[in-house]
């Protein structure tokens, strides 16, 4: 059996902005079932009810000040969840509304560098010092351990395993993964943070990166990224991760083609990430969680036998909530996600004249940057057809996904999507956009393709007006194909194979273990 360590900054339903806190809860769990023995570390953005006080505390460096932090431990469905505790995590997020990156939406804190610095090194010291299970029964993991870096926040840990452990005997068979959620966000900083970092001179060529853009300033009231004529010189801390990690996987399999195929679908890191042989996985969700037959937030609970039933009731039960016309035979489009360029919201409302020439309904919901937000609040005032909601709505969510007809996703890049998956368990068909992992999920017997929706070649670039029109017309095309299918026999067929599609995390967990079990292996054969 395995020990495998994974850190994050989020652990859903404790720490989430996406999908990135759904796969550390659910992955885990299930590695655990398995009968390896599983952890999270992340920090303790908040005081988490069910998290007790280790007393273990253990020196660490936030920047250049030697401090200490503090280890608090939950113990639910197998799985250890350690929270790293210190002022800089948990004074923060509550006075900003549990944003944990910034203040505010695309605003970073100045700090992010010294903070996740600080939660890698503690992370470390995890598997030595903190006992597992109830009461720590099970005692601690040990130096066999597998640390499954996730993201940028985190991928600085196999250079301070290698520096502070490895090179003095300790965490020698010790092995790390380093797996990407969102190639979108590098940790990128200027080359004055190197110093706060607390490492040799012999990683700044791995951390060292040429761009044509950069971050945010270090100004937490500004949000307008910096842009030169010629190549800057940052620190990367992605890139330092996919050179010095053992393995490097992503979230989907045409994800990992996409990131290592070009600079606009690797964001300036195609070639590294190419070169270290970056390896897709697809995404699973908790089949437990998204259950049609036990959900308590739809009016009717249904199964594949009573499907046509129960989307009825929970269909007419959405459209009254909506304001919407009550009609069963007008089909329902679906968006849950953020208000971002990235998902496509932008597309759907500038789309909306031409959906008003069609037979449907639009339902909307998310948060987000605040003129999107303001945008889809105000929709139903010229499109009767259309509802927005522009709030963090759990309930709402569930609604949705049972009562639509079709859950839209016109994705500009989506390294795996959760939320076509979460529609086919309740017989909801996706209609998405040939990107990521929508493309590896969405199978022609489960739902629709749209055309591509255009993406800027350079981050921080504006969608143009143009480029937005072309992302409507891509989107209707798909929206067409589905609507024609509407309630005959491959309808109902389609409906059925979604919800007889297994997208738990049992298949996915499997090929993590055959990588981790490859890793470990290795240092045995060689």
């Amino acid at each position: 059996m395995l020990n495998i360590c994974f850190v994050s900054t989020e652990v859903a339903p404790y720490s989430k902005t996406g999908g990135l806190g759904d796969v550390t809860e659910g992955l885990p769990e299930e590695l655990a079932k398995m009968g390896h023995t599983v952890c999270t570390v992340a920090p303790r953005f908040d005081q988490y009810k069910d998290a007790w006080d280790t007393g273990i505390l253990e020196q660490v460096k936030y920047g250049k000040e030697a401090t200490k932090v503090r280890y608090f431990h939950s113990y639910k469905k197998g799985v250890d969840r350690i929270w790293v505790d210190h002022h800089v995590y948990l004074s923060k997020t509550p006075l900003v509304n549990k944003k944990l990156y910034g203040p505010k939406a695309a605003v970073d804190y100045i700090d992010n560098s010294e903070r996740f610095s600080m939660l890698a090194q503690a992370a470390l010291a995890v598997p030595l010092v903190v006992p597992l299970g109830p009461d720590g029964i099970k005692g601690k993991m040990g130096e066999n351990t597998i640390f499954v870096c996730n993201d940028w926040h985190t991928a600085l840990l196999p250079l301070y395993l290698k520096e502070y452990y490895q090179s003095s005997g300790t965490f020698l068979k010790a092995k790390t993964v380093l797996l990407l959620h969102n190639i979108a966000f590098q940790g990128r900083f200027p080359m004055s943070k190197f110093e706060a970092l607390n490492l040799p001179e012999k990683y700044l060529p791995d951390l060292s990166f040429n761009t044509q853009f950069a971050p945010p300033p270090l100004d937490e009231k500004t949000t307008k990224p910096i842009t030169a004529p010629e190549p800057m010189q940052m620190l990367n801390w992605l890139k330092a991760g996919f050179l010095n990690c053992d393995q490097a996987l992503t979230v989907s399999p045409n994800f990992a083609k996409e990131v290592t195929s070009d600079p606009a679908g690797g964001v300036e890191l195609d070639a590294i990430a190419k070169s270290v042989g970056l390896v897709g996985i697809t995404n699973g969700t908790k089949a437990e969680s998204w259950n049609p037959k036990k959900d308590k937030f739809i009016p009717a609970n249904y199964d594949a036998e009573t499907m046509d039933s129960g989307k009825k009731l929970c269909k007419a039960a959405l459209q009254e909530e909506c304001g919407l016309e009550v009609d069963p035979d007008i089909p329902i489009l679906g968006f849950i996600g953020r208000l971002e360029n990235q998902k496509g919201p932008d597309v759907i409302m500038a789309a909306m004249p031409e959906l008003a020439k069609l037979n449907c309904q639009v339902v909307i919901l998310g948060t987000g940057a605040p003129k999107l937000e303001e945008k889809l609040e105000a929709l139903e005032n010229t499109y009767p057809f259309a509802k927005g909601v522009a709030k963090f709505d759990p309930e709402l969510a569930r609604l949705i996904t049972a009562g639509a007809d079709y859950c839209l996703m016109p994705s500009r890049f989506e390294p795996c999507g959760l939320n076509q998956l979460y529609a086919m368990m309740y017989g909801t068909i996706p209609v998405v956009a040939p990107v990521g992992g929508l493309v590896d999920t969405v199978l022609p017997q489960f739902g629709f393709l749209m055309g591509k929706i255009p993406l800027p070649d350079k981050p921080g670039v504006a969608v143009s007006e143009a480029m937005l029109e072309e992302g409507v017309e891509a989107m209707i095309v798909g929206i067409k194909k589905a609507l024609q299918e509407y309630g005959t026999p491959k309808f109902e067929q389609m409906r059925l194979a979604c919800m007889a599609n297994d997208v738990s995390w049992q298949h996915p967990a499997a090929k993590y273990v055959d990588v981790f079990e490859a890793l470990m292996s290795s240092d045995i054969e060689a």
